[in-house]
């Protein structure tokens, strides 16, 4: 009979052991399923539908190579053809099926291009499609927004250039809350982005989409913000206005802002804050466009230029304009249409990170232009009551309005034509200082902005000339020094007189210009032959009257004759 070999005896200790393997184990595996259970920042979570599969979902949701089985072992799955309908069941993003998606152009302004992959140059249109692999550009004072399929927009300013990298659809047969990853390379000028926060989950977590903005030198890993990007060769700068932004490893926070640089990115700062616009004015009637900016301490410390935009309202506002300016005044030489639009205004500081914008809303209305004036002249005196009024012809207007008021600010005008159909009018007006202005009006009737006004001073007709007196009264005669000429007394009080005495009747050569206060003048010792003289009033304001007729004196070759024979001048 073989001899039985008996079992070695146990160490005294060894079921402890045992048991303390069996726990290690135990709460390693149990460590191990807990982390299982806490969902990746990547998986797509998809809730279970009746009749659903983990072979099935393979077929609608992933690749065509991946292996079902990792998602039965990432969830626990018993049995990967009895699923229980109302859970969620994740799936890691890299098993996910990839559709490519198509973004949209909101509108252009100005000059926008797009260069597709193998294709040549193109102008860029609103609501034409982009897809990965396009470049978008604009030129000066030009701009684009576009539209992704998950709502996010990007608005590219002047002198910019933006590659579309990637822009695809996760999981797109599933039914709900699909996972959009997009991705853009700002290689030149500003652009503004907008990326909505992701709708949530059935659970409650919201569905990874995924916005990443490459430049040069810094990734902007975005995830429901807005916040501004601007690429000037080595340089980028970055401004979070709402949600955060990863620059590098550099988190930016709501109202912060950083530089970046191949030497790495600076540390987060506040955004300078908004200036303050309320005086601006709220209508505009005069182009080109222009604004007096408050002082740029209105942006606070730091601040050395303003960053001005001009924005079109829209469901998406259009950028129509934008520039830097180092002085406290916008302009801008581009024409816009009439109509509503936004300002935005904001700091720049000395390392061109720029803050919080101000806003102000305008209406532009510069059309129908006014036309130039032409008569009365500004500051001119104009003796007639019936005044004549004239102004150009302006193409686009049907008819003008006329305003005359005895004041600049137009507060009580004295005379209100807005039926002029042609470029002139006549309106009588009492003596005084009086200010006028035209405006058009378009055929249906659309009334264009006041021109500037101008002044007119509407006065007394001057002096007449010395009134005819007796006959006799008013002559020439001979003098010891010369011939002293004569006429009569104005009957106005404070006047002088303007006596003219000429060889020739066109008064080209005269030998005697005197302004006196008495109805004398002294022509010293002439020489022989025709003389012509005329004289006129001066008003005591300073004005002059016209000349009376001109007259004539015979001064003879012998003087003794100037002794015996007086030389009549008749008037």
């Amino acid at each position: 009979m073989p001899e039985r070999i008996a079992p070695a005896p146990r160490a005294p200790g060894s079921r402890v052991i045992a048991t303390a393997l069996l726990a290690v184990l135990g709460a390693t595996w149990f460590a191990a399923g807990a982390a299982a259970q806490r969902p990746a920042e990547d998986d797509w979570l998809h809730t279970i539908e009746p009749g659903d599969t983990l072979i099935g979902l393979r077929d609608r949701l992933m690749r065509p190579a991946a292996d079902w089985r990792v998602v039965q072992r990432l969830n626990r799955v018993a049995d990967p053809r009895r699923l229980m309908p109302g859970r969620t069941l994740r799936i890691p993003a890299a098993l996910l099926r990839e559709e490519a998606a198509t973004a949209e152009v909101l509108h252009v302004h100005g000059e926008v291009w797009v260069q597709r992959a193998g294709a040549a140059r193109e102008a860029l249109a609103a609501a034409a499609p982009l897809r990965a692999g396009d470049i978008v550009g604009t030129g000066a004072q030009s701009s684009v927004s576009l539209r992704f399929v998950d709502g996010s927009r990007t608005q590219l300013g002047p002198d910019g250039r933006l590659v579309v990298e990637r822009h695809v659809r996760l999981g797109a047969a599933a039914g709900g809350g699909e996972r959009v990853e997009t991705r853009v390379r700002l290689e030149a000028g500003p652009a503004e982005a907008h990326v909505p926060p992701p709708p949530p989950s059935p659970r409650g977590r919201p569905a990874p989409q995924r916005f990443e903005m490459r430049t040069p030198v810094v990734n902007l890993g975005v995830r429901g913000t807005d916040f501004r990007s601007r690429v000037d060769g080595e340089r980028t700068w970055a401004e979070v206005l709402e949600g955060h932004v990863a620059a590098g490893t550099q988190a930016l926070e709501a109202g912060q802002g950083t530089v970046a640089t191949v030497a790495g990115v600076a540390p987060a700062r506040p955004l300078l804050p908004a200036p303050d616009l309320a005086a601006l004015p709220g209508r505009i009637e005069r182009m080109p466009l222009q604004f007096a900016l408050p002082p740029l301490e209105g942006a606070g410390a730091g601040a050395r230029a303003w960053r001005v935009q001009v924005l079109a309202p829209g469901d998406v506002p259009r950028l129509v304009l934008e520039s830097l300016f180092s002085e406290p005044r916008a302009a801008w030489t581009d024409d816009l249409p009439d109509g509503g639009y936004e300002l935005r205004v904001r700091g720049r500081d000395a390392d061109g990170i720029e803050g919080q914008a101000a806003r102000h809303a305008f209406t532009l209305k510069a059309r129908p232009e006014p036309p130039f004036l032409l008569r009365p002249r500004a500051g001119e005196k104009v003796l007639d009551e019936q005044v004549p009024f004239a102004w150009a012809r302006n193409p686009q207007a049907a008819s003008y309005r006329l305003q005359v008021a005895p004041s600049a600010d137009f507060a009580a005008p004295s005379v209100q034509r807005d039926d002029l159909a042609g470029p002139e009018a006549r309106v009588a007006l009492p003596l005084g200082t009086h200010h006028w202005r035209v405006a058009s009006v378009r055929a249906n009737g659309d009334v264009g902005p006041w021109g500037d006004a101008q002044v007119l001073e509407r006065v007394a007709q001057p002096p007449p000339p010395p009134p005819p007196a007796a006959p006799g009264s008013q002559r020439a005669r001979a003098a010891g020094e010369g011939v002293a000429v004569n006429w009569a007394a104005a009957p106005l009080s404070g006047v002088s007189y303007q006596v003219q005495i000429s060889r020739d009747a066109a008064f080209t050569d005269i030998v005697l210009d005197e302004r006196t206060e008495r109805t004398e003048a002294l022509l010293a010792r002439p020489d022989p032959g025709l003389y012509h003289v005329r004289v006129r009033t001066i008003g005591a304001d300073g004005r002059a009257g016209a000349f009376g007729a001109p007259q004539e004196i015979e001064v003879p070759r012998s003087w003794w004759w100037l002794w015996l024979l007086p030389l009549l001048l008749l008037f």
